[in-house]
């Protein structure tokens, strides 16, 4: 008996040491064996629904050497950029790592990088090469192909299909050596590549053949099958999927409902439901999508209280996202209602000065909470600044306030991961267990949340740059 309880206790401190391996990536650049280069490595974690699913790495080329080390225990894409160019791309933009891997890359030219002009070796490396021999093929499609704003939609499906087809037809008969799992991962990811662009298009499509073409070439073929497959979806084809439901539904998604996910989310949701009741995986990680955002955008809504029990009543409680969607729900239920008092912060600025909650009395405030590194956070910058120029004169506060652990990782982040022209406070290291973070505790970063001339709390304004307009409508009453 002791024996046996000796031997479970190690098996799960094993386990939890494998929980996180360590995971290389290692490159050289000849051209910058003199000077340096700005290397960067964004990592999207598929155990993450919603914001905060892509992460960001920095580092710099010595002797036209970089290396990147993280720790990660389960497969992931991963791309890369030198000076601020795509090295993977013409090609998917992402390569696939698994715990373990010691991939090296070889840039002969970063002029004419891409992954066909890029060589790999190393643990790992042969899932590169199989993507290699697939992007290859796909190269050779995309350079017949005609702008893309001149085809047809007849052409863009003849053409999508034949793409998804070779895609196929490599898989099938690839030679050398990877792991199943892998392979599907990495089919999954090409199939992404090629359908995002397609089905965005297709949503907004006035043509009266989209719906016979879109059942003829996608849903007979059963090209999103790959997504379907699994837990495939945590890891590729999310917006494809999503636009793949609207299409399901209606004939043209352009005249009926382009906004759909975002202006009636509930009806949505319900879509989601219907389309693909099928594939448990599939429905719950988008569901649970749905969800987050409509938290995130709204807070303590009516329309947060309908998506949640929609999403409760129709996914498996042993989802591994619904415990997620069950804190954030409650949290923002019980502690985050519109109009309640805020949390009095006390923060410093860059030079040490410290700003109170209360010294911004009389002025509305636009919180926007950061982290170095923060992919969605990088996004939203450039958008802060230009909204914060349109409100020049008003009575609003635009503030930055970092989450970083080191101060020094929280200055080289300010104008490339929050807005430049704003005010700069920081959580003084204390990151996520900082008071003011735990009191909102946000889902995700980018997170912002606004308050009023009070010091209340308004809640959570939309953030997205095509959604401007609907951040003027929600600040503006409070000005």
């Amino acid at each position: 008996m002791k024996t046996n309880i000796l031997i479970i206790i190690l098996s799960c401190f094993c386990f939890s040491l494998l929980g996180q391996v360590k995971t290389k990536l290692t490159g050289y650049i000849p051209e910058y064996k003199e000077i340096t280069a700005d290397v960067e490595l964004n990592v999207f974690l598929p155990h993450v629904v919603g914001s905060g699913r892509k992460v960001d790495y920095k580092t710099r080329t010595l002797e036209g050497k970089f290396e990147f080390e993280i720790e990660i225990s389960e497969p992931l894409s991963i791309n890369a950029n030198v000076n601020e160019k795509h090295l993977f791309f013409p090609g998917a933009y992402s390569i696939l790592v698994n715990p373990g891997d010691s991939i090296h890359i070889k840039v002969a030219d970063v002029k004419k990088s891409g992954l066909l002009s890029l060589t790999f070796s190393g643990k790992g490396s042969e899932k590169v090469v199989f993507q290699q021999a697939v992007v290859n093929d796909l190269l050779a499609l995309y350079k017949e192909d005609p702008d893309y704003s001149s085809q047809s939609i007849g052409y863009k499906f003849r053409s999508t299909d034949k793409k998804l087809s070779v895609i196929d037809s490599i898989c099938k008969n690839y030679k050398g050596e990877i792991k199943n799992r892998d392979r599907d991962l990495i089919k999954a990811m090409e199939y992404e590549a090629v359908l995002d662009m397609f089905m965005y298009s297709c949503i907004h499509s006035k043509s009266d053949s989209l719906n016979m073409l879109f059942k003829k070439f996608i849903v007979k073929k059963n090209w999103m099958q790959p997504f379907l497959e699994g837990n495939n979806i945590r890891n590729y084809g999310l917006s494809a999927l999503r636009e793949f439901v609207i299409l399901s539904e209606y004939a043209n998604p352009v005249n009926s409902a382009t906004g759909i996910r975002t202006d009636s989310p509930v009806t949505y949701g319900k879509l989601v439901i219907k389309h693909l009741s099928k594939y448990a995986a599939a429905k719950e990680y988008l569901l649970a999508s749905v969800a987050l955002n409509v938290f995130a955008d709204e807070q303590a809504s009516e329309n947060s209280k309908l998506i949640y029990q929609l999403y409760s009543d129709n996914v498996n409680h042993d989802s591994p996202f619904y415990s997620k969607v069950r804190d954030r729900y409650q949290f923002i239920m019980s502690n985050l209602q519109k109009g309640m008092q805020f949390y009095p912060f006390s923060l410093p600025d860059t030079t040490g000065k410290i700003h109170h909650l209360a010294d911004f009395k009389g002025k509305v405030i636009i919180l926007d909470f950061w982290f170095n590194g923060c992919g969605g956070c990088r996004q939203l910058a450039p958008i802060m600044e230009e909204l914060e120029k349109e409100y020049v004169g008003k009575e609003i506060q635009f503030i930055s306030i970092s989450i970083d652990s080191k101060k020094s990782l929280w200055l080289n982040g300010i104008g490339k991961y929050c807005s430049k022209s704003s005010m700069q406070l920081f959580t003084e290291g204390l990151e996520t267990k900082h008071p003011l973070v735990k009191f909102l505790n946000p889902g995700g970063y980018p997170f912002l949340v606004a308050i009023d001339k009070n010091g209340n709390l308004i809640g959570p304004p939309p953030i997205a740059a095509e959604r401007k307009a609907e951040f003027k409508r929600f600040i503006d009453p409070f000005l």
